[in-house]
């Protein structure tokens, strides 16, 4: 190779480099100024970004529901009414024991029954519309003895409404206790004409009186070797009503509630629920637990609740509504016009419609709709409003 052919070749190598170089210069900044352009915003492209997107529907689906709003009402079971039988006051004392007890759970308690021994002694049941007051002994006359002359008439004894304790009262009264096993009583009378010194008596220790005869023994209150002590205390309860539960409500509760109406009671303590209804809503206020309100009677239609005087049950009350499902949207789905007339308006595929309706009633956040054609149906989707899709 010559001289200048070594030149020439050299010349050529350079030039290559050059141009290399320089084409790598110009694909760098060719990628550097696509990678920064994508993060370049114009002023309006940077406003049009800060806008909210375009709202869309949001929808609901029509639903055949029953409509029910509850009352939730806290309350008390207390006990059926009934008549008690409590001894006669010249009964207690600390030597007066009970030896038996004749009258049992479910009886029915019959005039001229004895219903119980005390200290060996009878306890007769006489009706009377007032107890006896003093003991009966030969000569005394009064009303109290007019009333056991008539009991004793209704038991079959031969006897006369003299209203004087006299000798026919005094052997029917004799025939009395022989019949039911026991010894009649005697006692000294003052003198008076045909009496000479004891003779039968009634005692008032003797006879519990009743309103009438035939009641039913609800509750055994006494067992043998008890001792009659207080008064207050009864031996026996007859006819016992139902137990009822009661509770005290605003007077806005209870202008929502009407007799008959069902509602469910659960007591917490116990773990027990069961069905009642309203019997009945008080009329005048009245105080409880240190607040004014109206009382409400409920009747158990399930099992009834033990008594729970020391704590309240819950008392859930459906106040509004029918048993029967009804055609029902939320109420965000119904709309009004300026003519007061209501609507709907159903979403679909091929775009929304306005369908007339009425409402009816209003539970739980759901309103009955009715008068509606075939575009509302169970199922169907209504538009509650406008809200914004997530951004991406």
């Amino acid at each position: 190779m010559t001289q200048g052919e070594d030149r020439l070749r050299r010349a050529r190598r350079g030039w290559l480099v050059f141009s290399g170089c320089a084409l790598a210069a110009v694909l760098l900044v060719a990628v550097t100024a696509t990678a920064v352009g994508r993060h370049l915003r114009s002023p309006a492209q940077l406003a049009a970004d800060a806008e909210p997107p375009a709202p869309s529907v949001v929808t609901a689906t029509v639903e055949r529901r029953v409509l029910a709003e509850p009352v939730v009402l806290r309350g008390r079971v207390q006990p059926g009414a009934s008549v008690r039988l409590y001894p006669p006051a010249p009964a207690v004392g600390p030597n007066s024991v009970v030896t038996k007890v004749l009258a049992q759970l479910g009886e029915r308690v019959r005039e001229g029954q004895v219903v119980l021994e005390r200290s060996g002694e009878p306890l007769f049941v006489l009706v009377s519309p007032f107890p006896l007051y003093r003991d009966l002994t030969a000569g005394l006359t009064g009303p109290d003895v007019e009333q056991v002359q008539r009991a004793l008439k209704r038991l079959g004894y031969d006897v006369a409404t003299t209203g004087s304790f006299d000798t026919r009262t005094r052997d029917a009264v004799a025939e009395l206790y022989t019949d039911r096993g026991y010894t009649a009583p005697t006692a000294s009378a003052p003198p008076s004409p045909g009496v000479a010194g004891a003779a039968v008596s009634l005692p008032q220790a003797h006879v519990v009186v009743l309103g009438r005869t035939g009641q039913r023994v609800s509750a055994v209150g006494v067992r043998v070797g008890d001792v009659l002590a207080d008064p207050r205390k009864a031996l026996f309860e007859l006819d016992r009503g139902a137990p009822s539960l009661v509770a005290v409500v605003s007077a806005e509760q209870a202008a929502l509630l009407a007799v008959g109406q069902a509602a469910t009671a659960s007591d917490d303590g116990a773990g027990t629920t069961t069905g009642v209804a309203v019997s009945a809503i008080g009329d005048q206020p009245v105080e409880s637990d240190g607040r004014t309100g109206y009382e409400v009677r409920f009747r158990f239609t399930g099992k009834a609740l033990s008594g729970t005087a020391q704590r309240s049950v819950r008392v859930d009350v459906d106040v509004a509504g029918g048993a029967e499902p009804v055609l029902a949207v939320p109420v965000t789905a119904v709309f009004s016009r300026a003519d007061g007339t209501t609507f709907v308006t159903v979403v679909s595929g091929q775009g929304t419609v306005d369908v007339p309706v009425r409402a009816g009633r209003i539970a739980g956040g759901w309103v009955e709709v009715a008068g509606a054609d075939d575009r509302l149906a169970e199922g169907a989707a209504v538009a509650v409003g406008e809200g914004t899709p997530a951004r991406r």
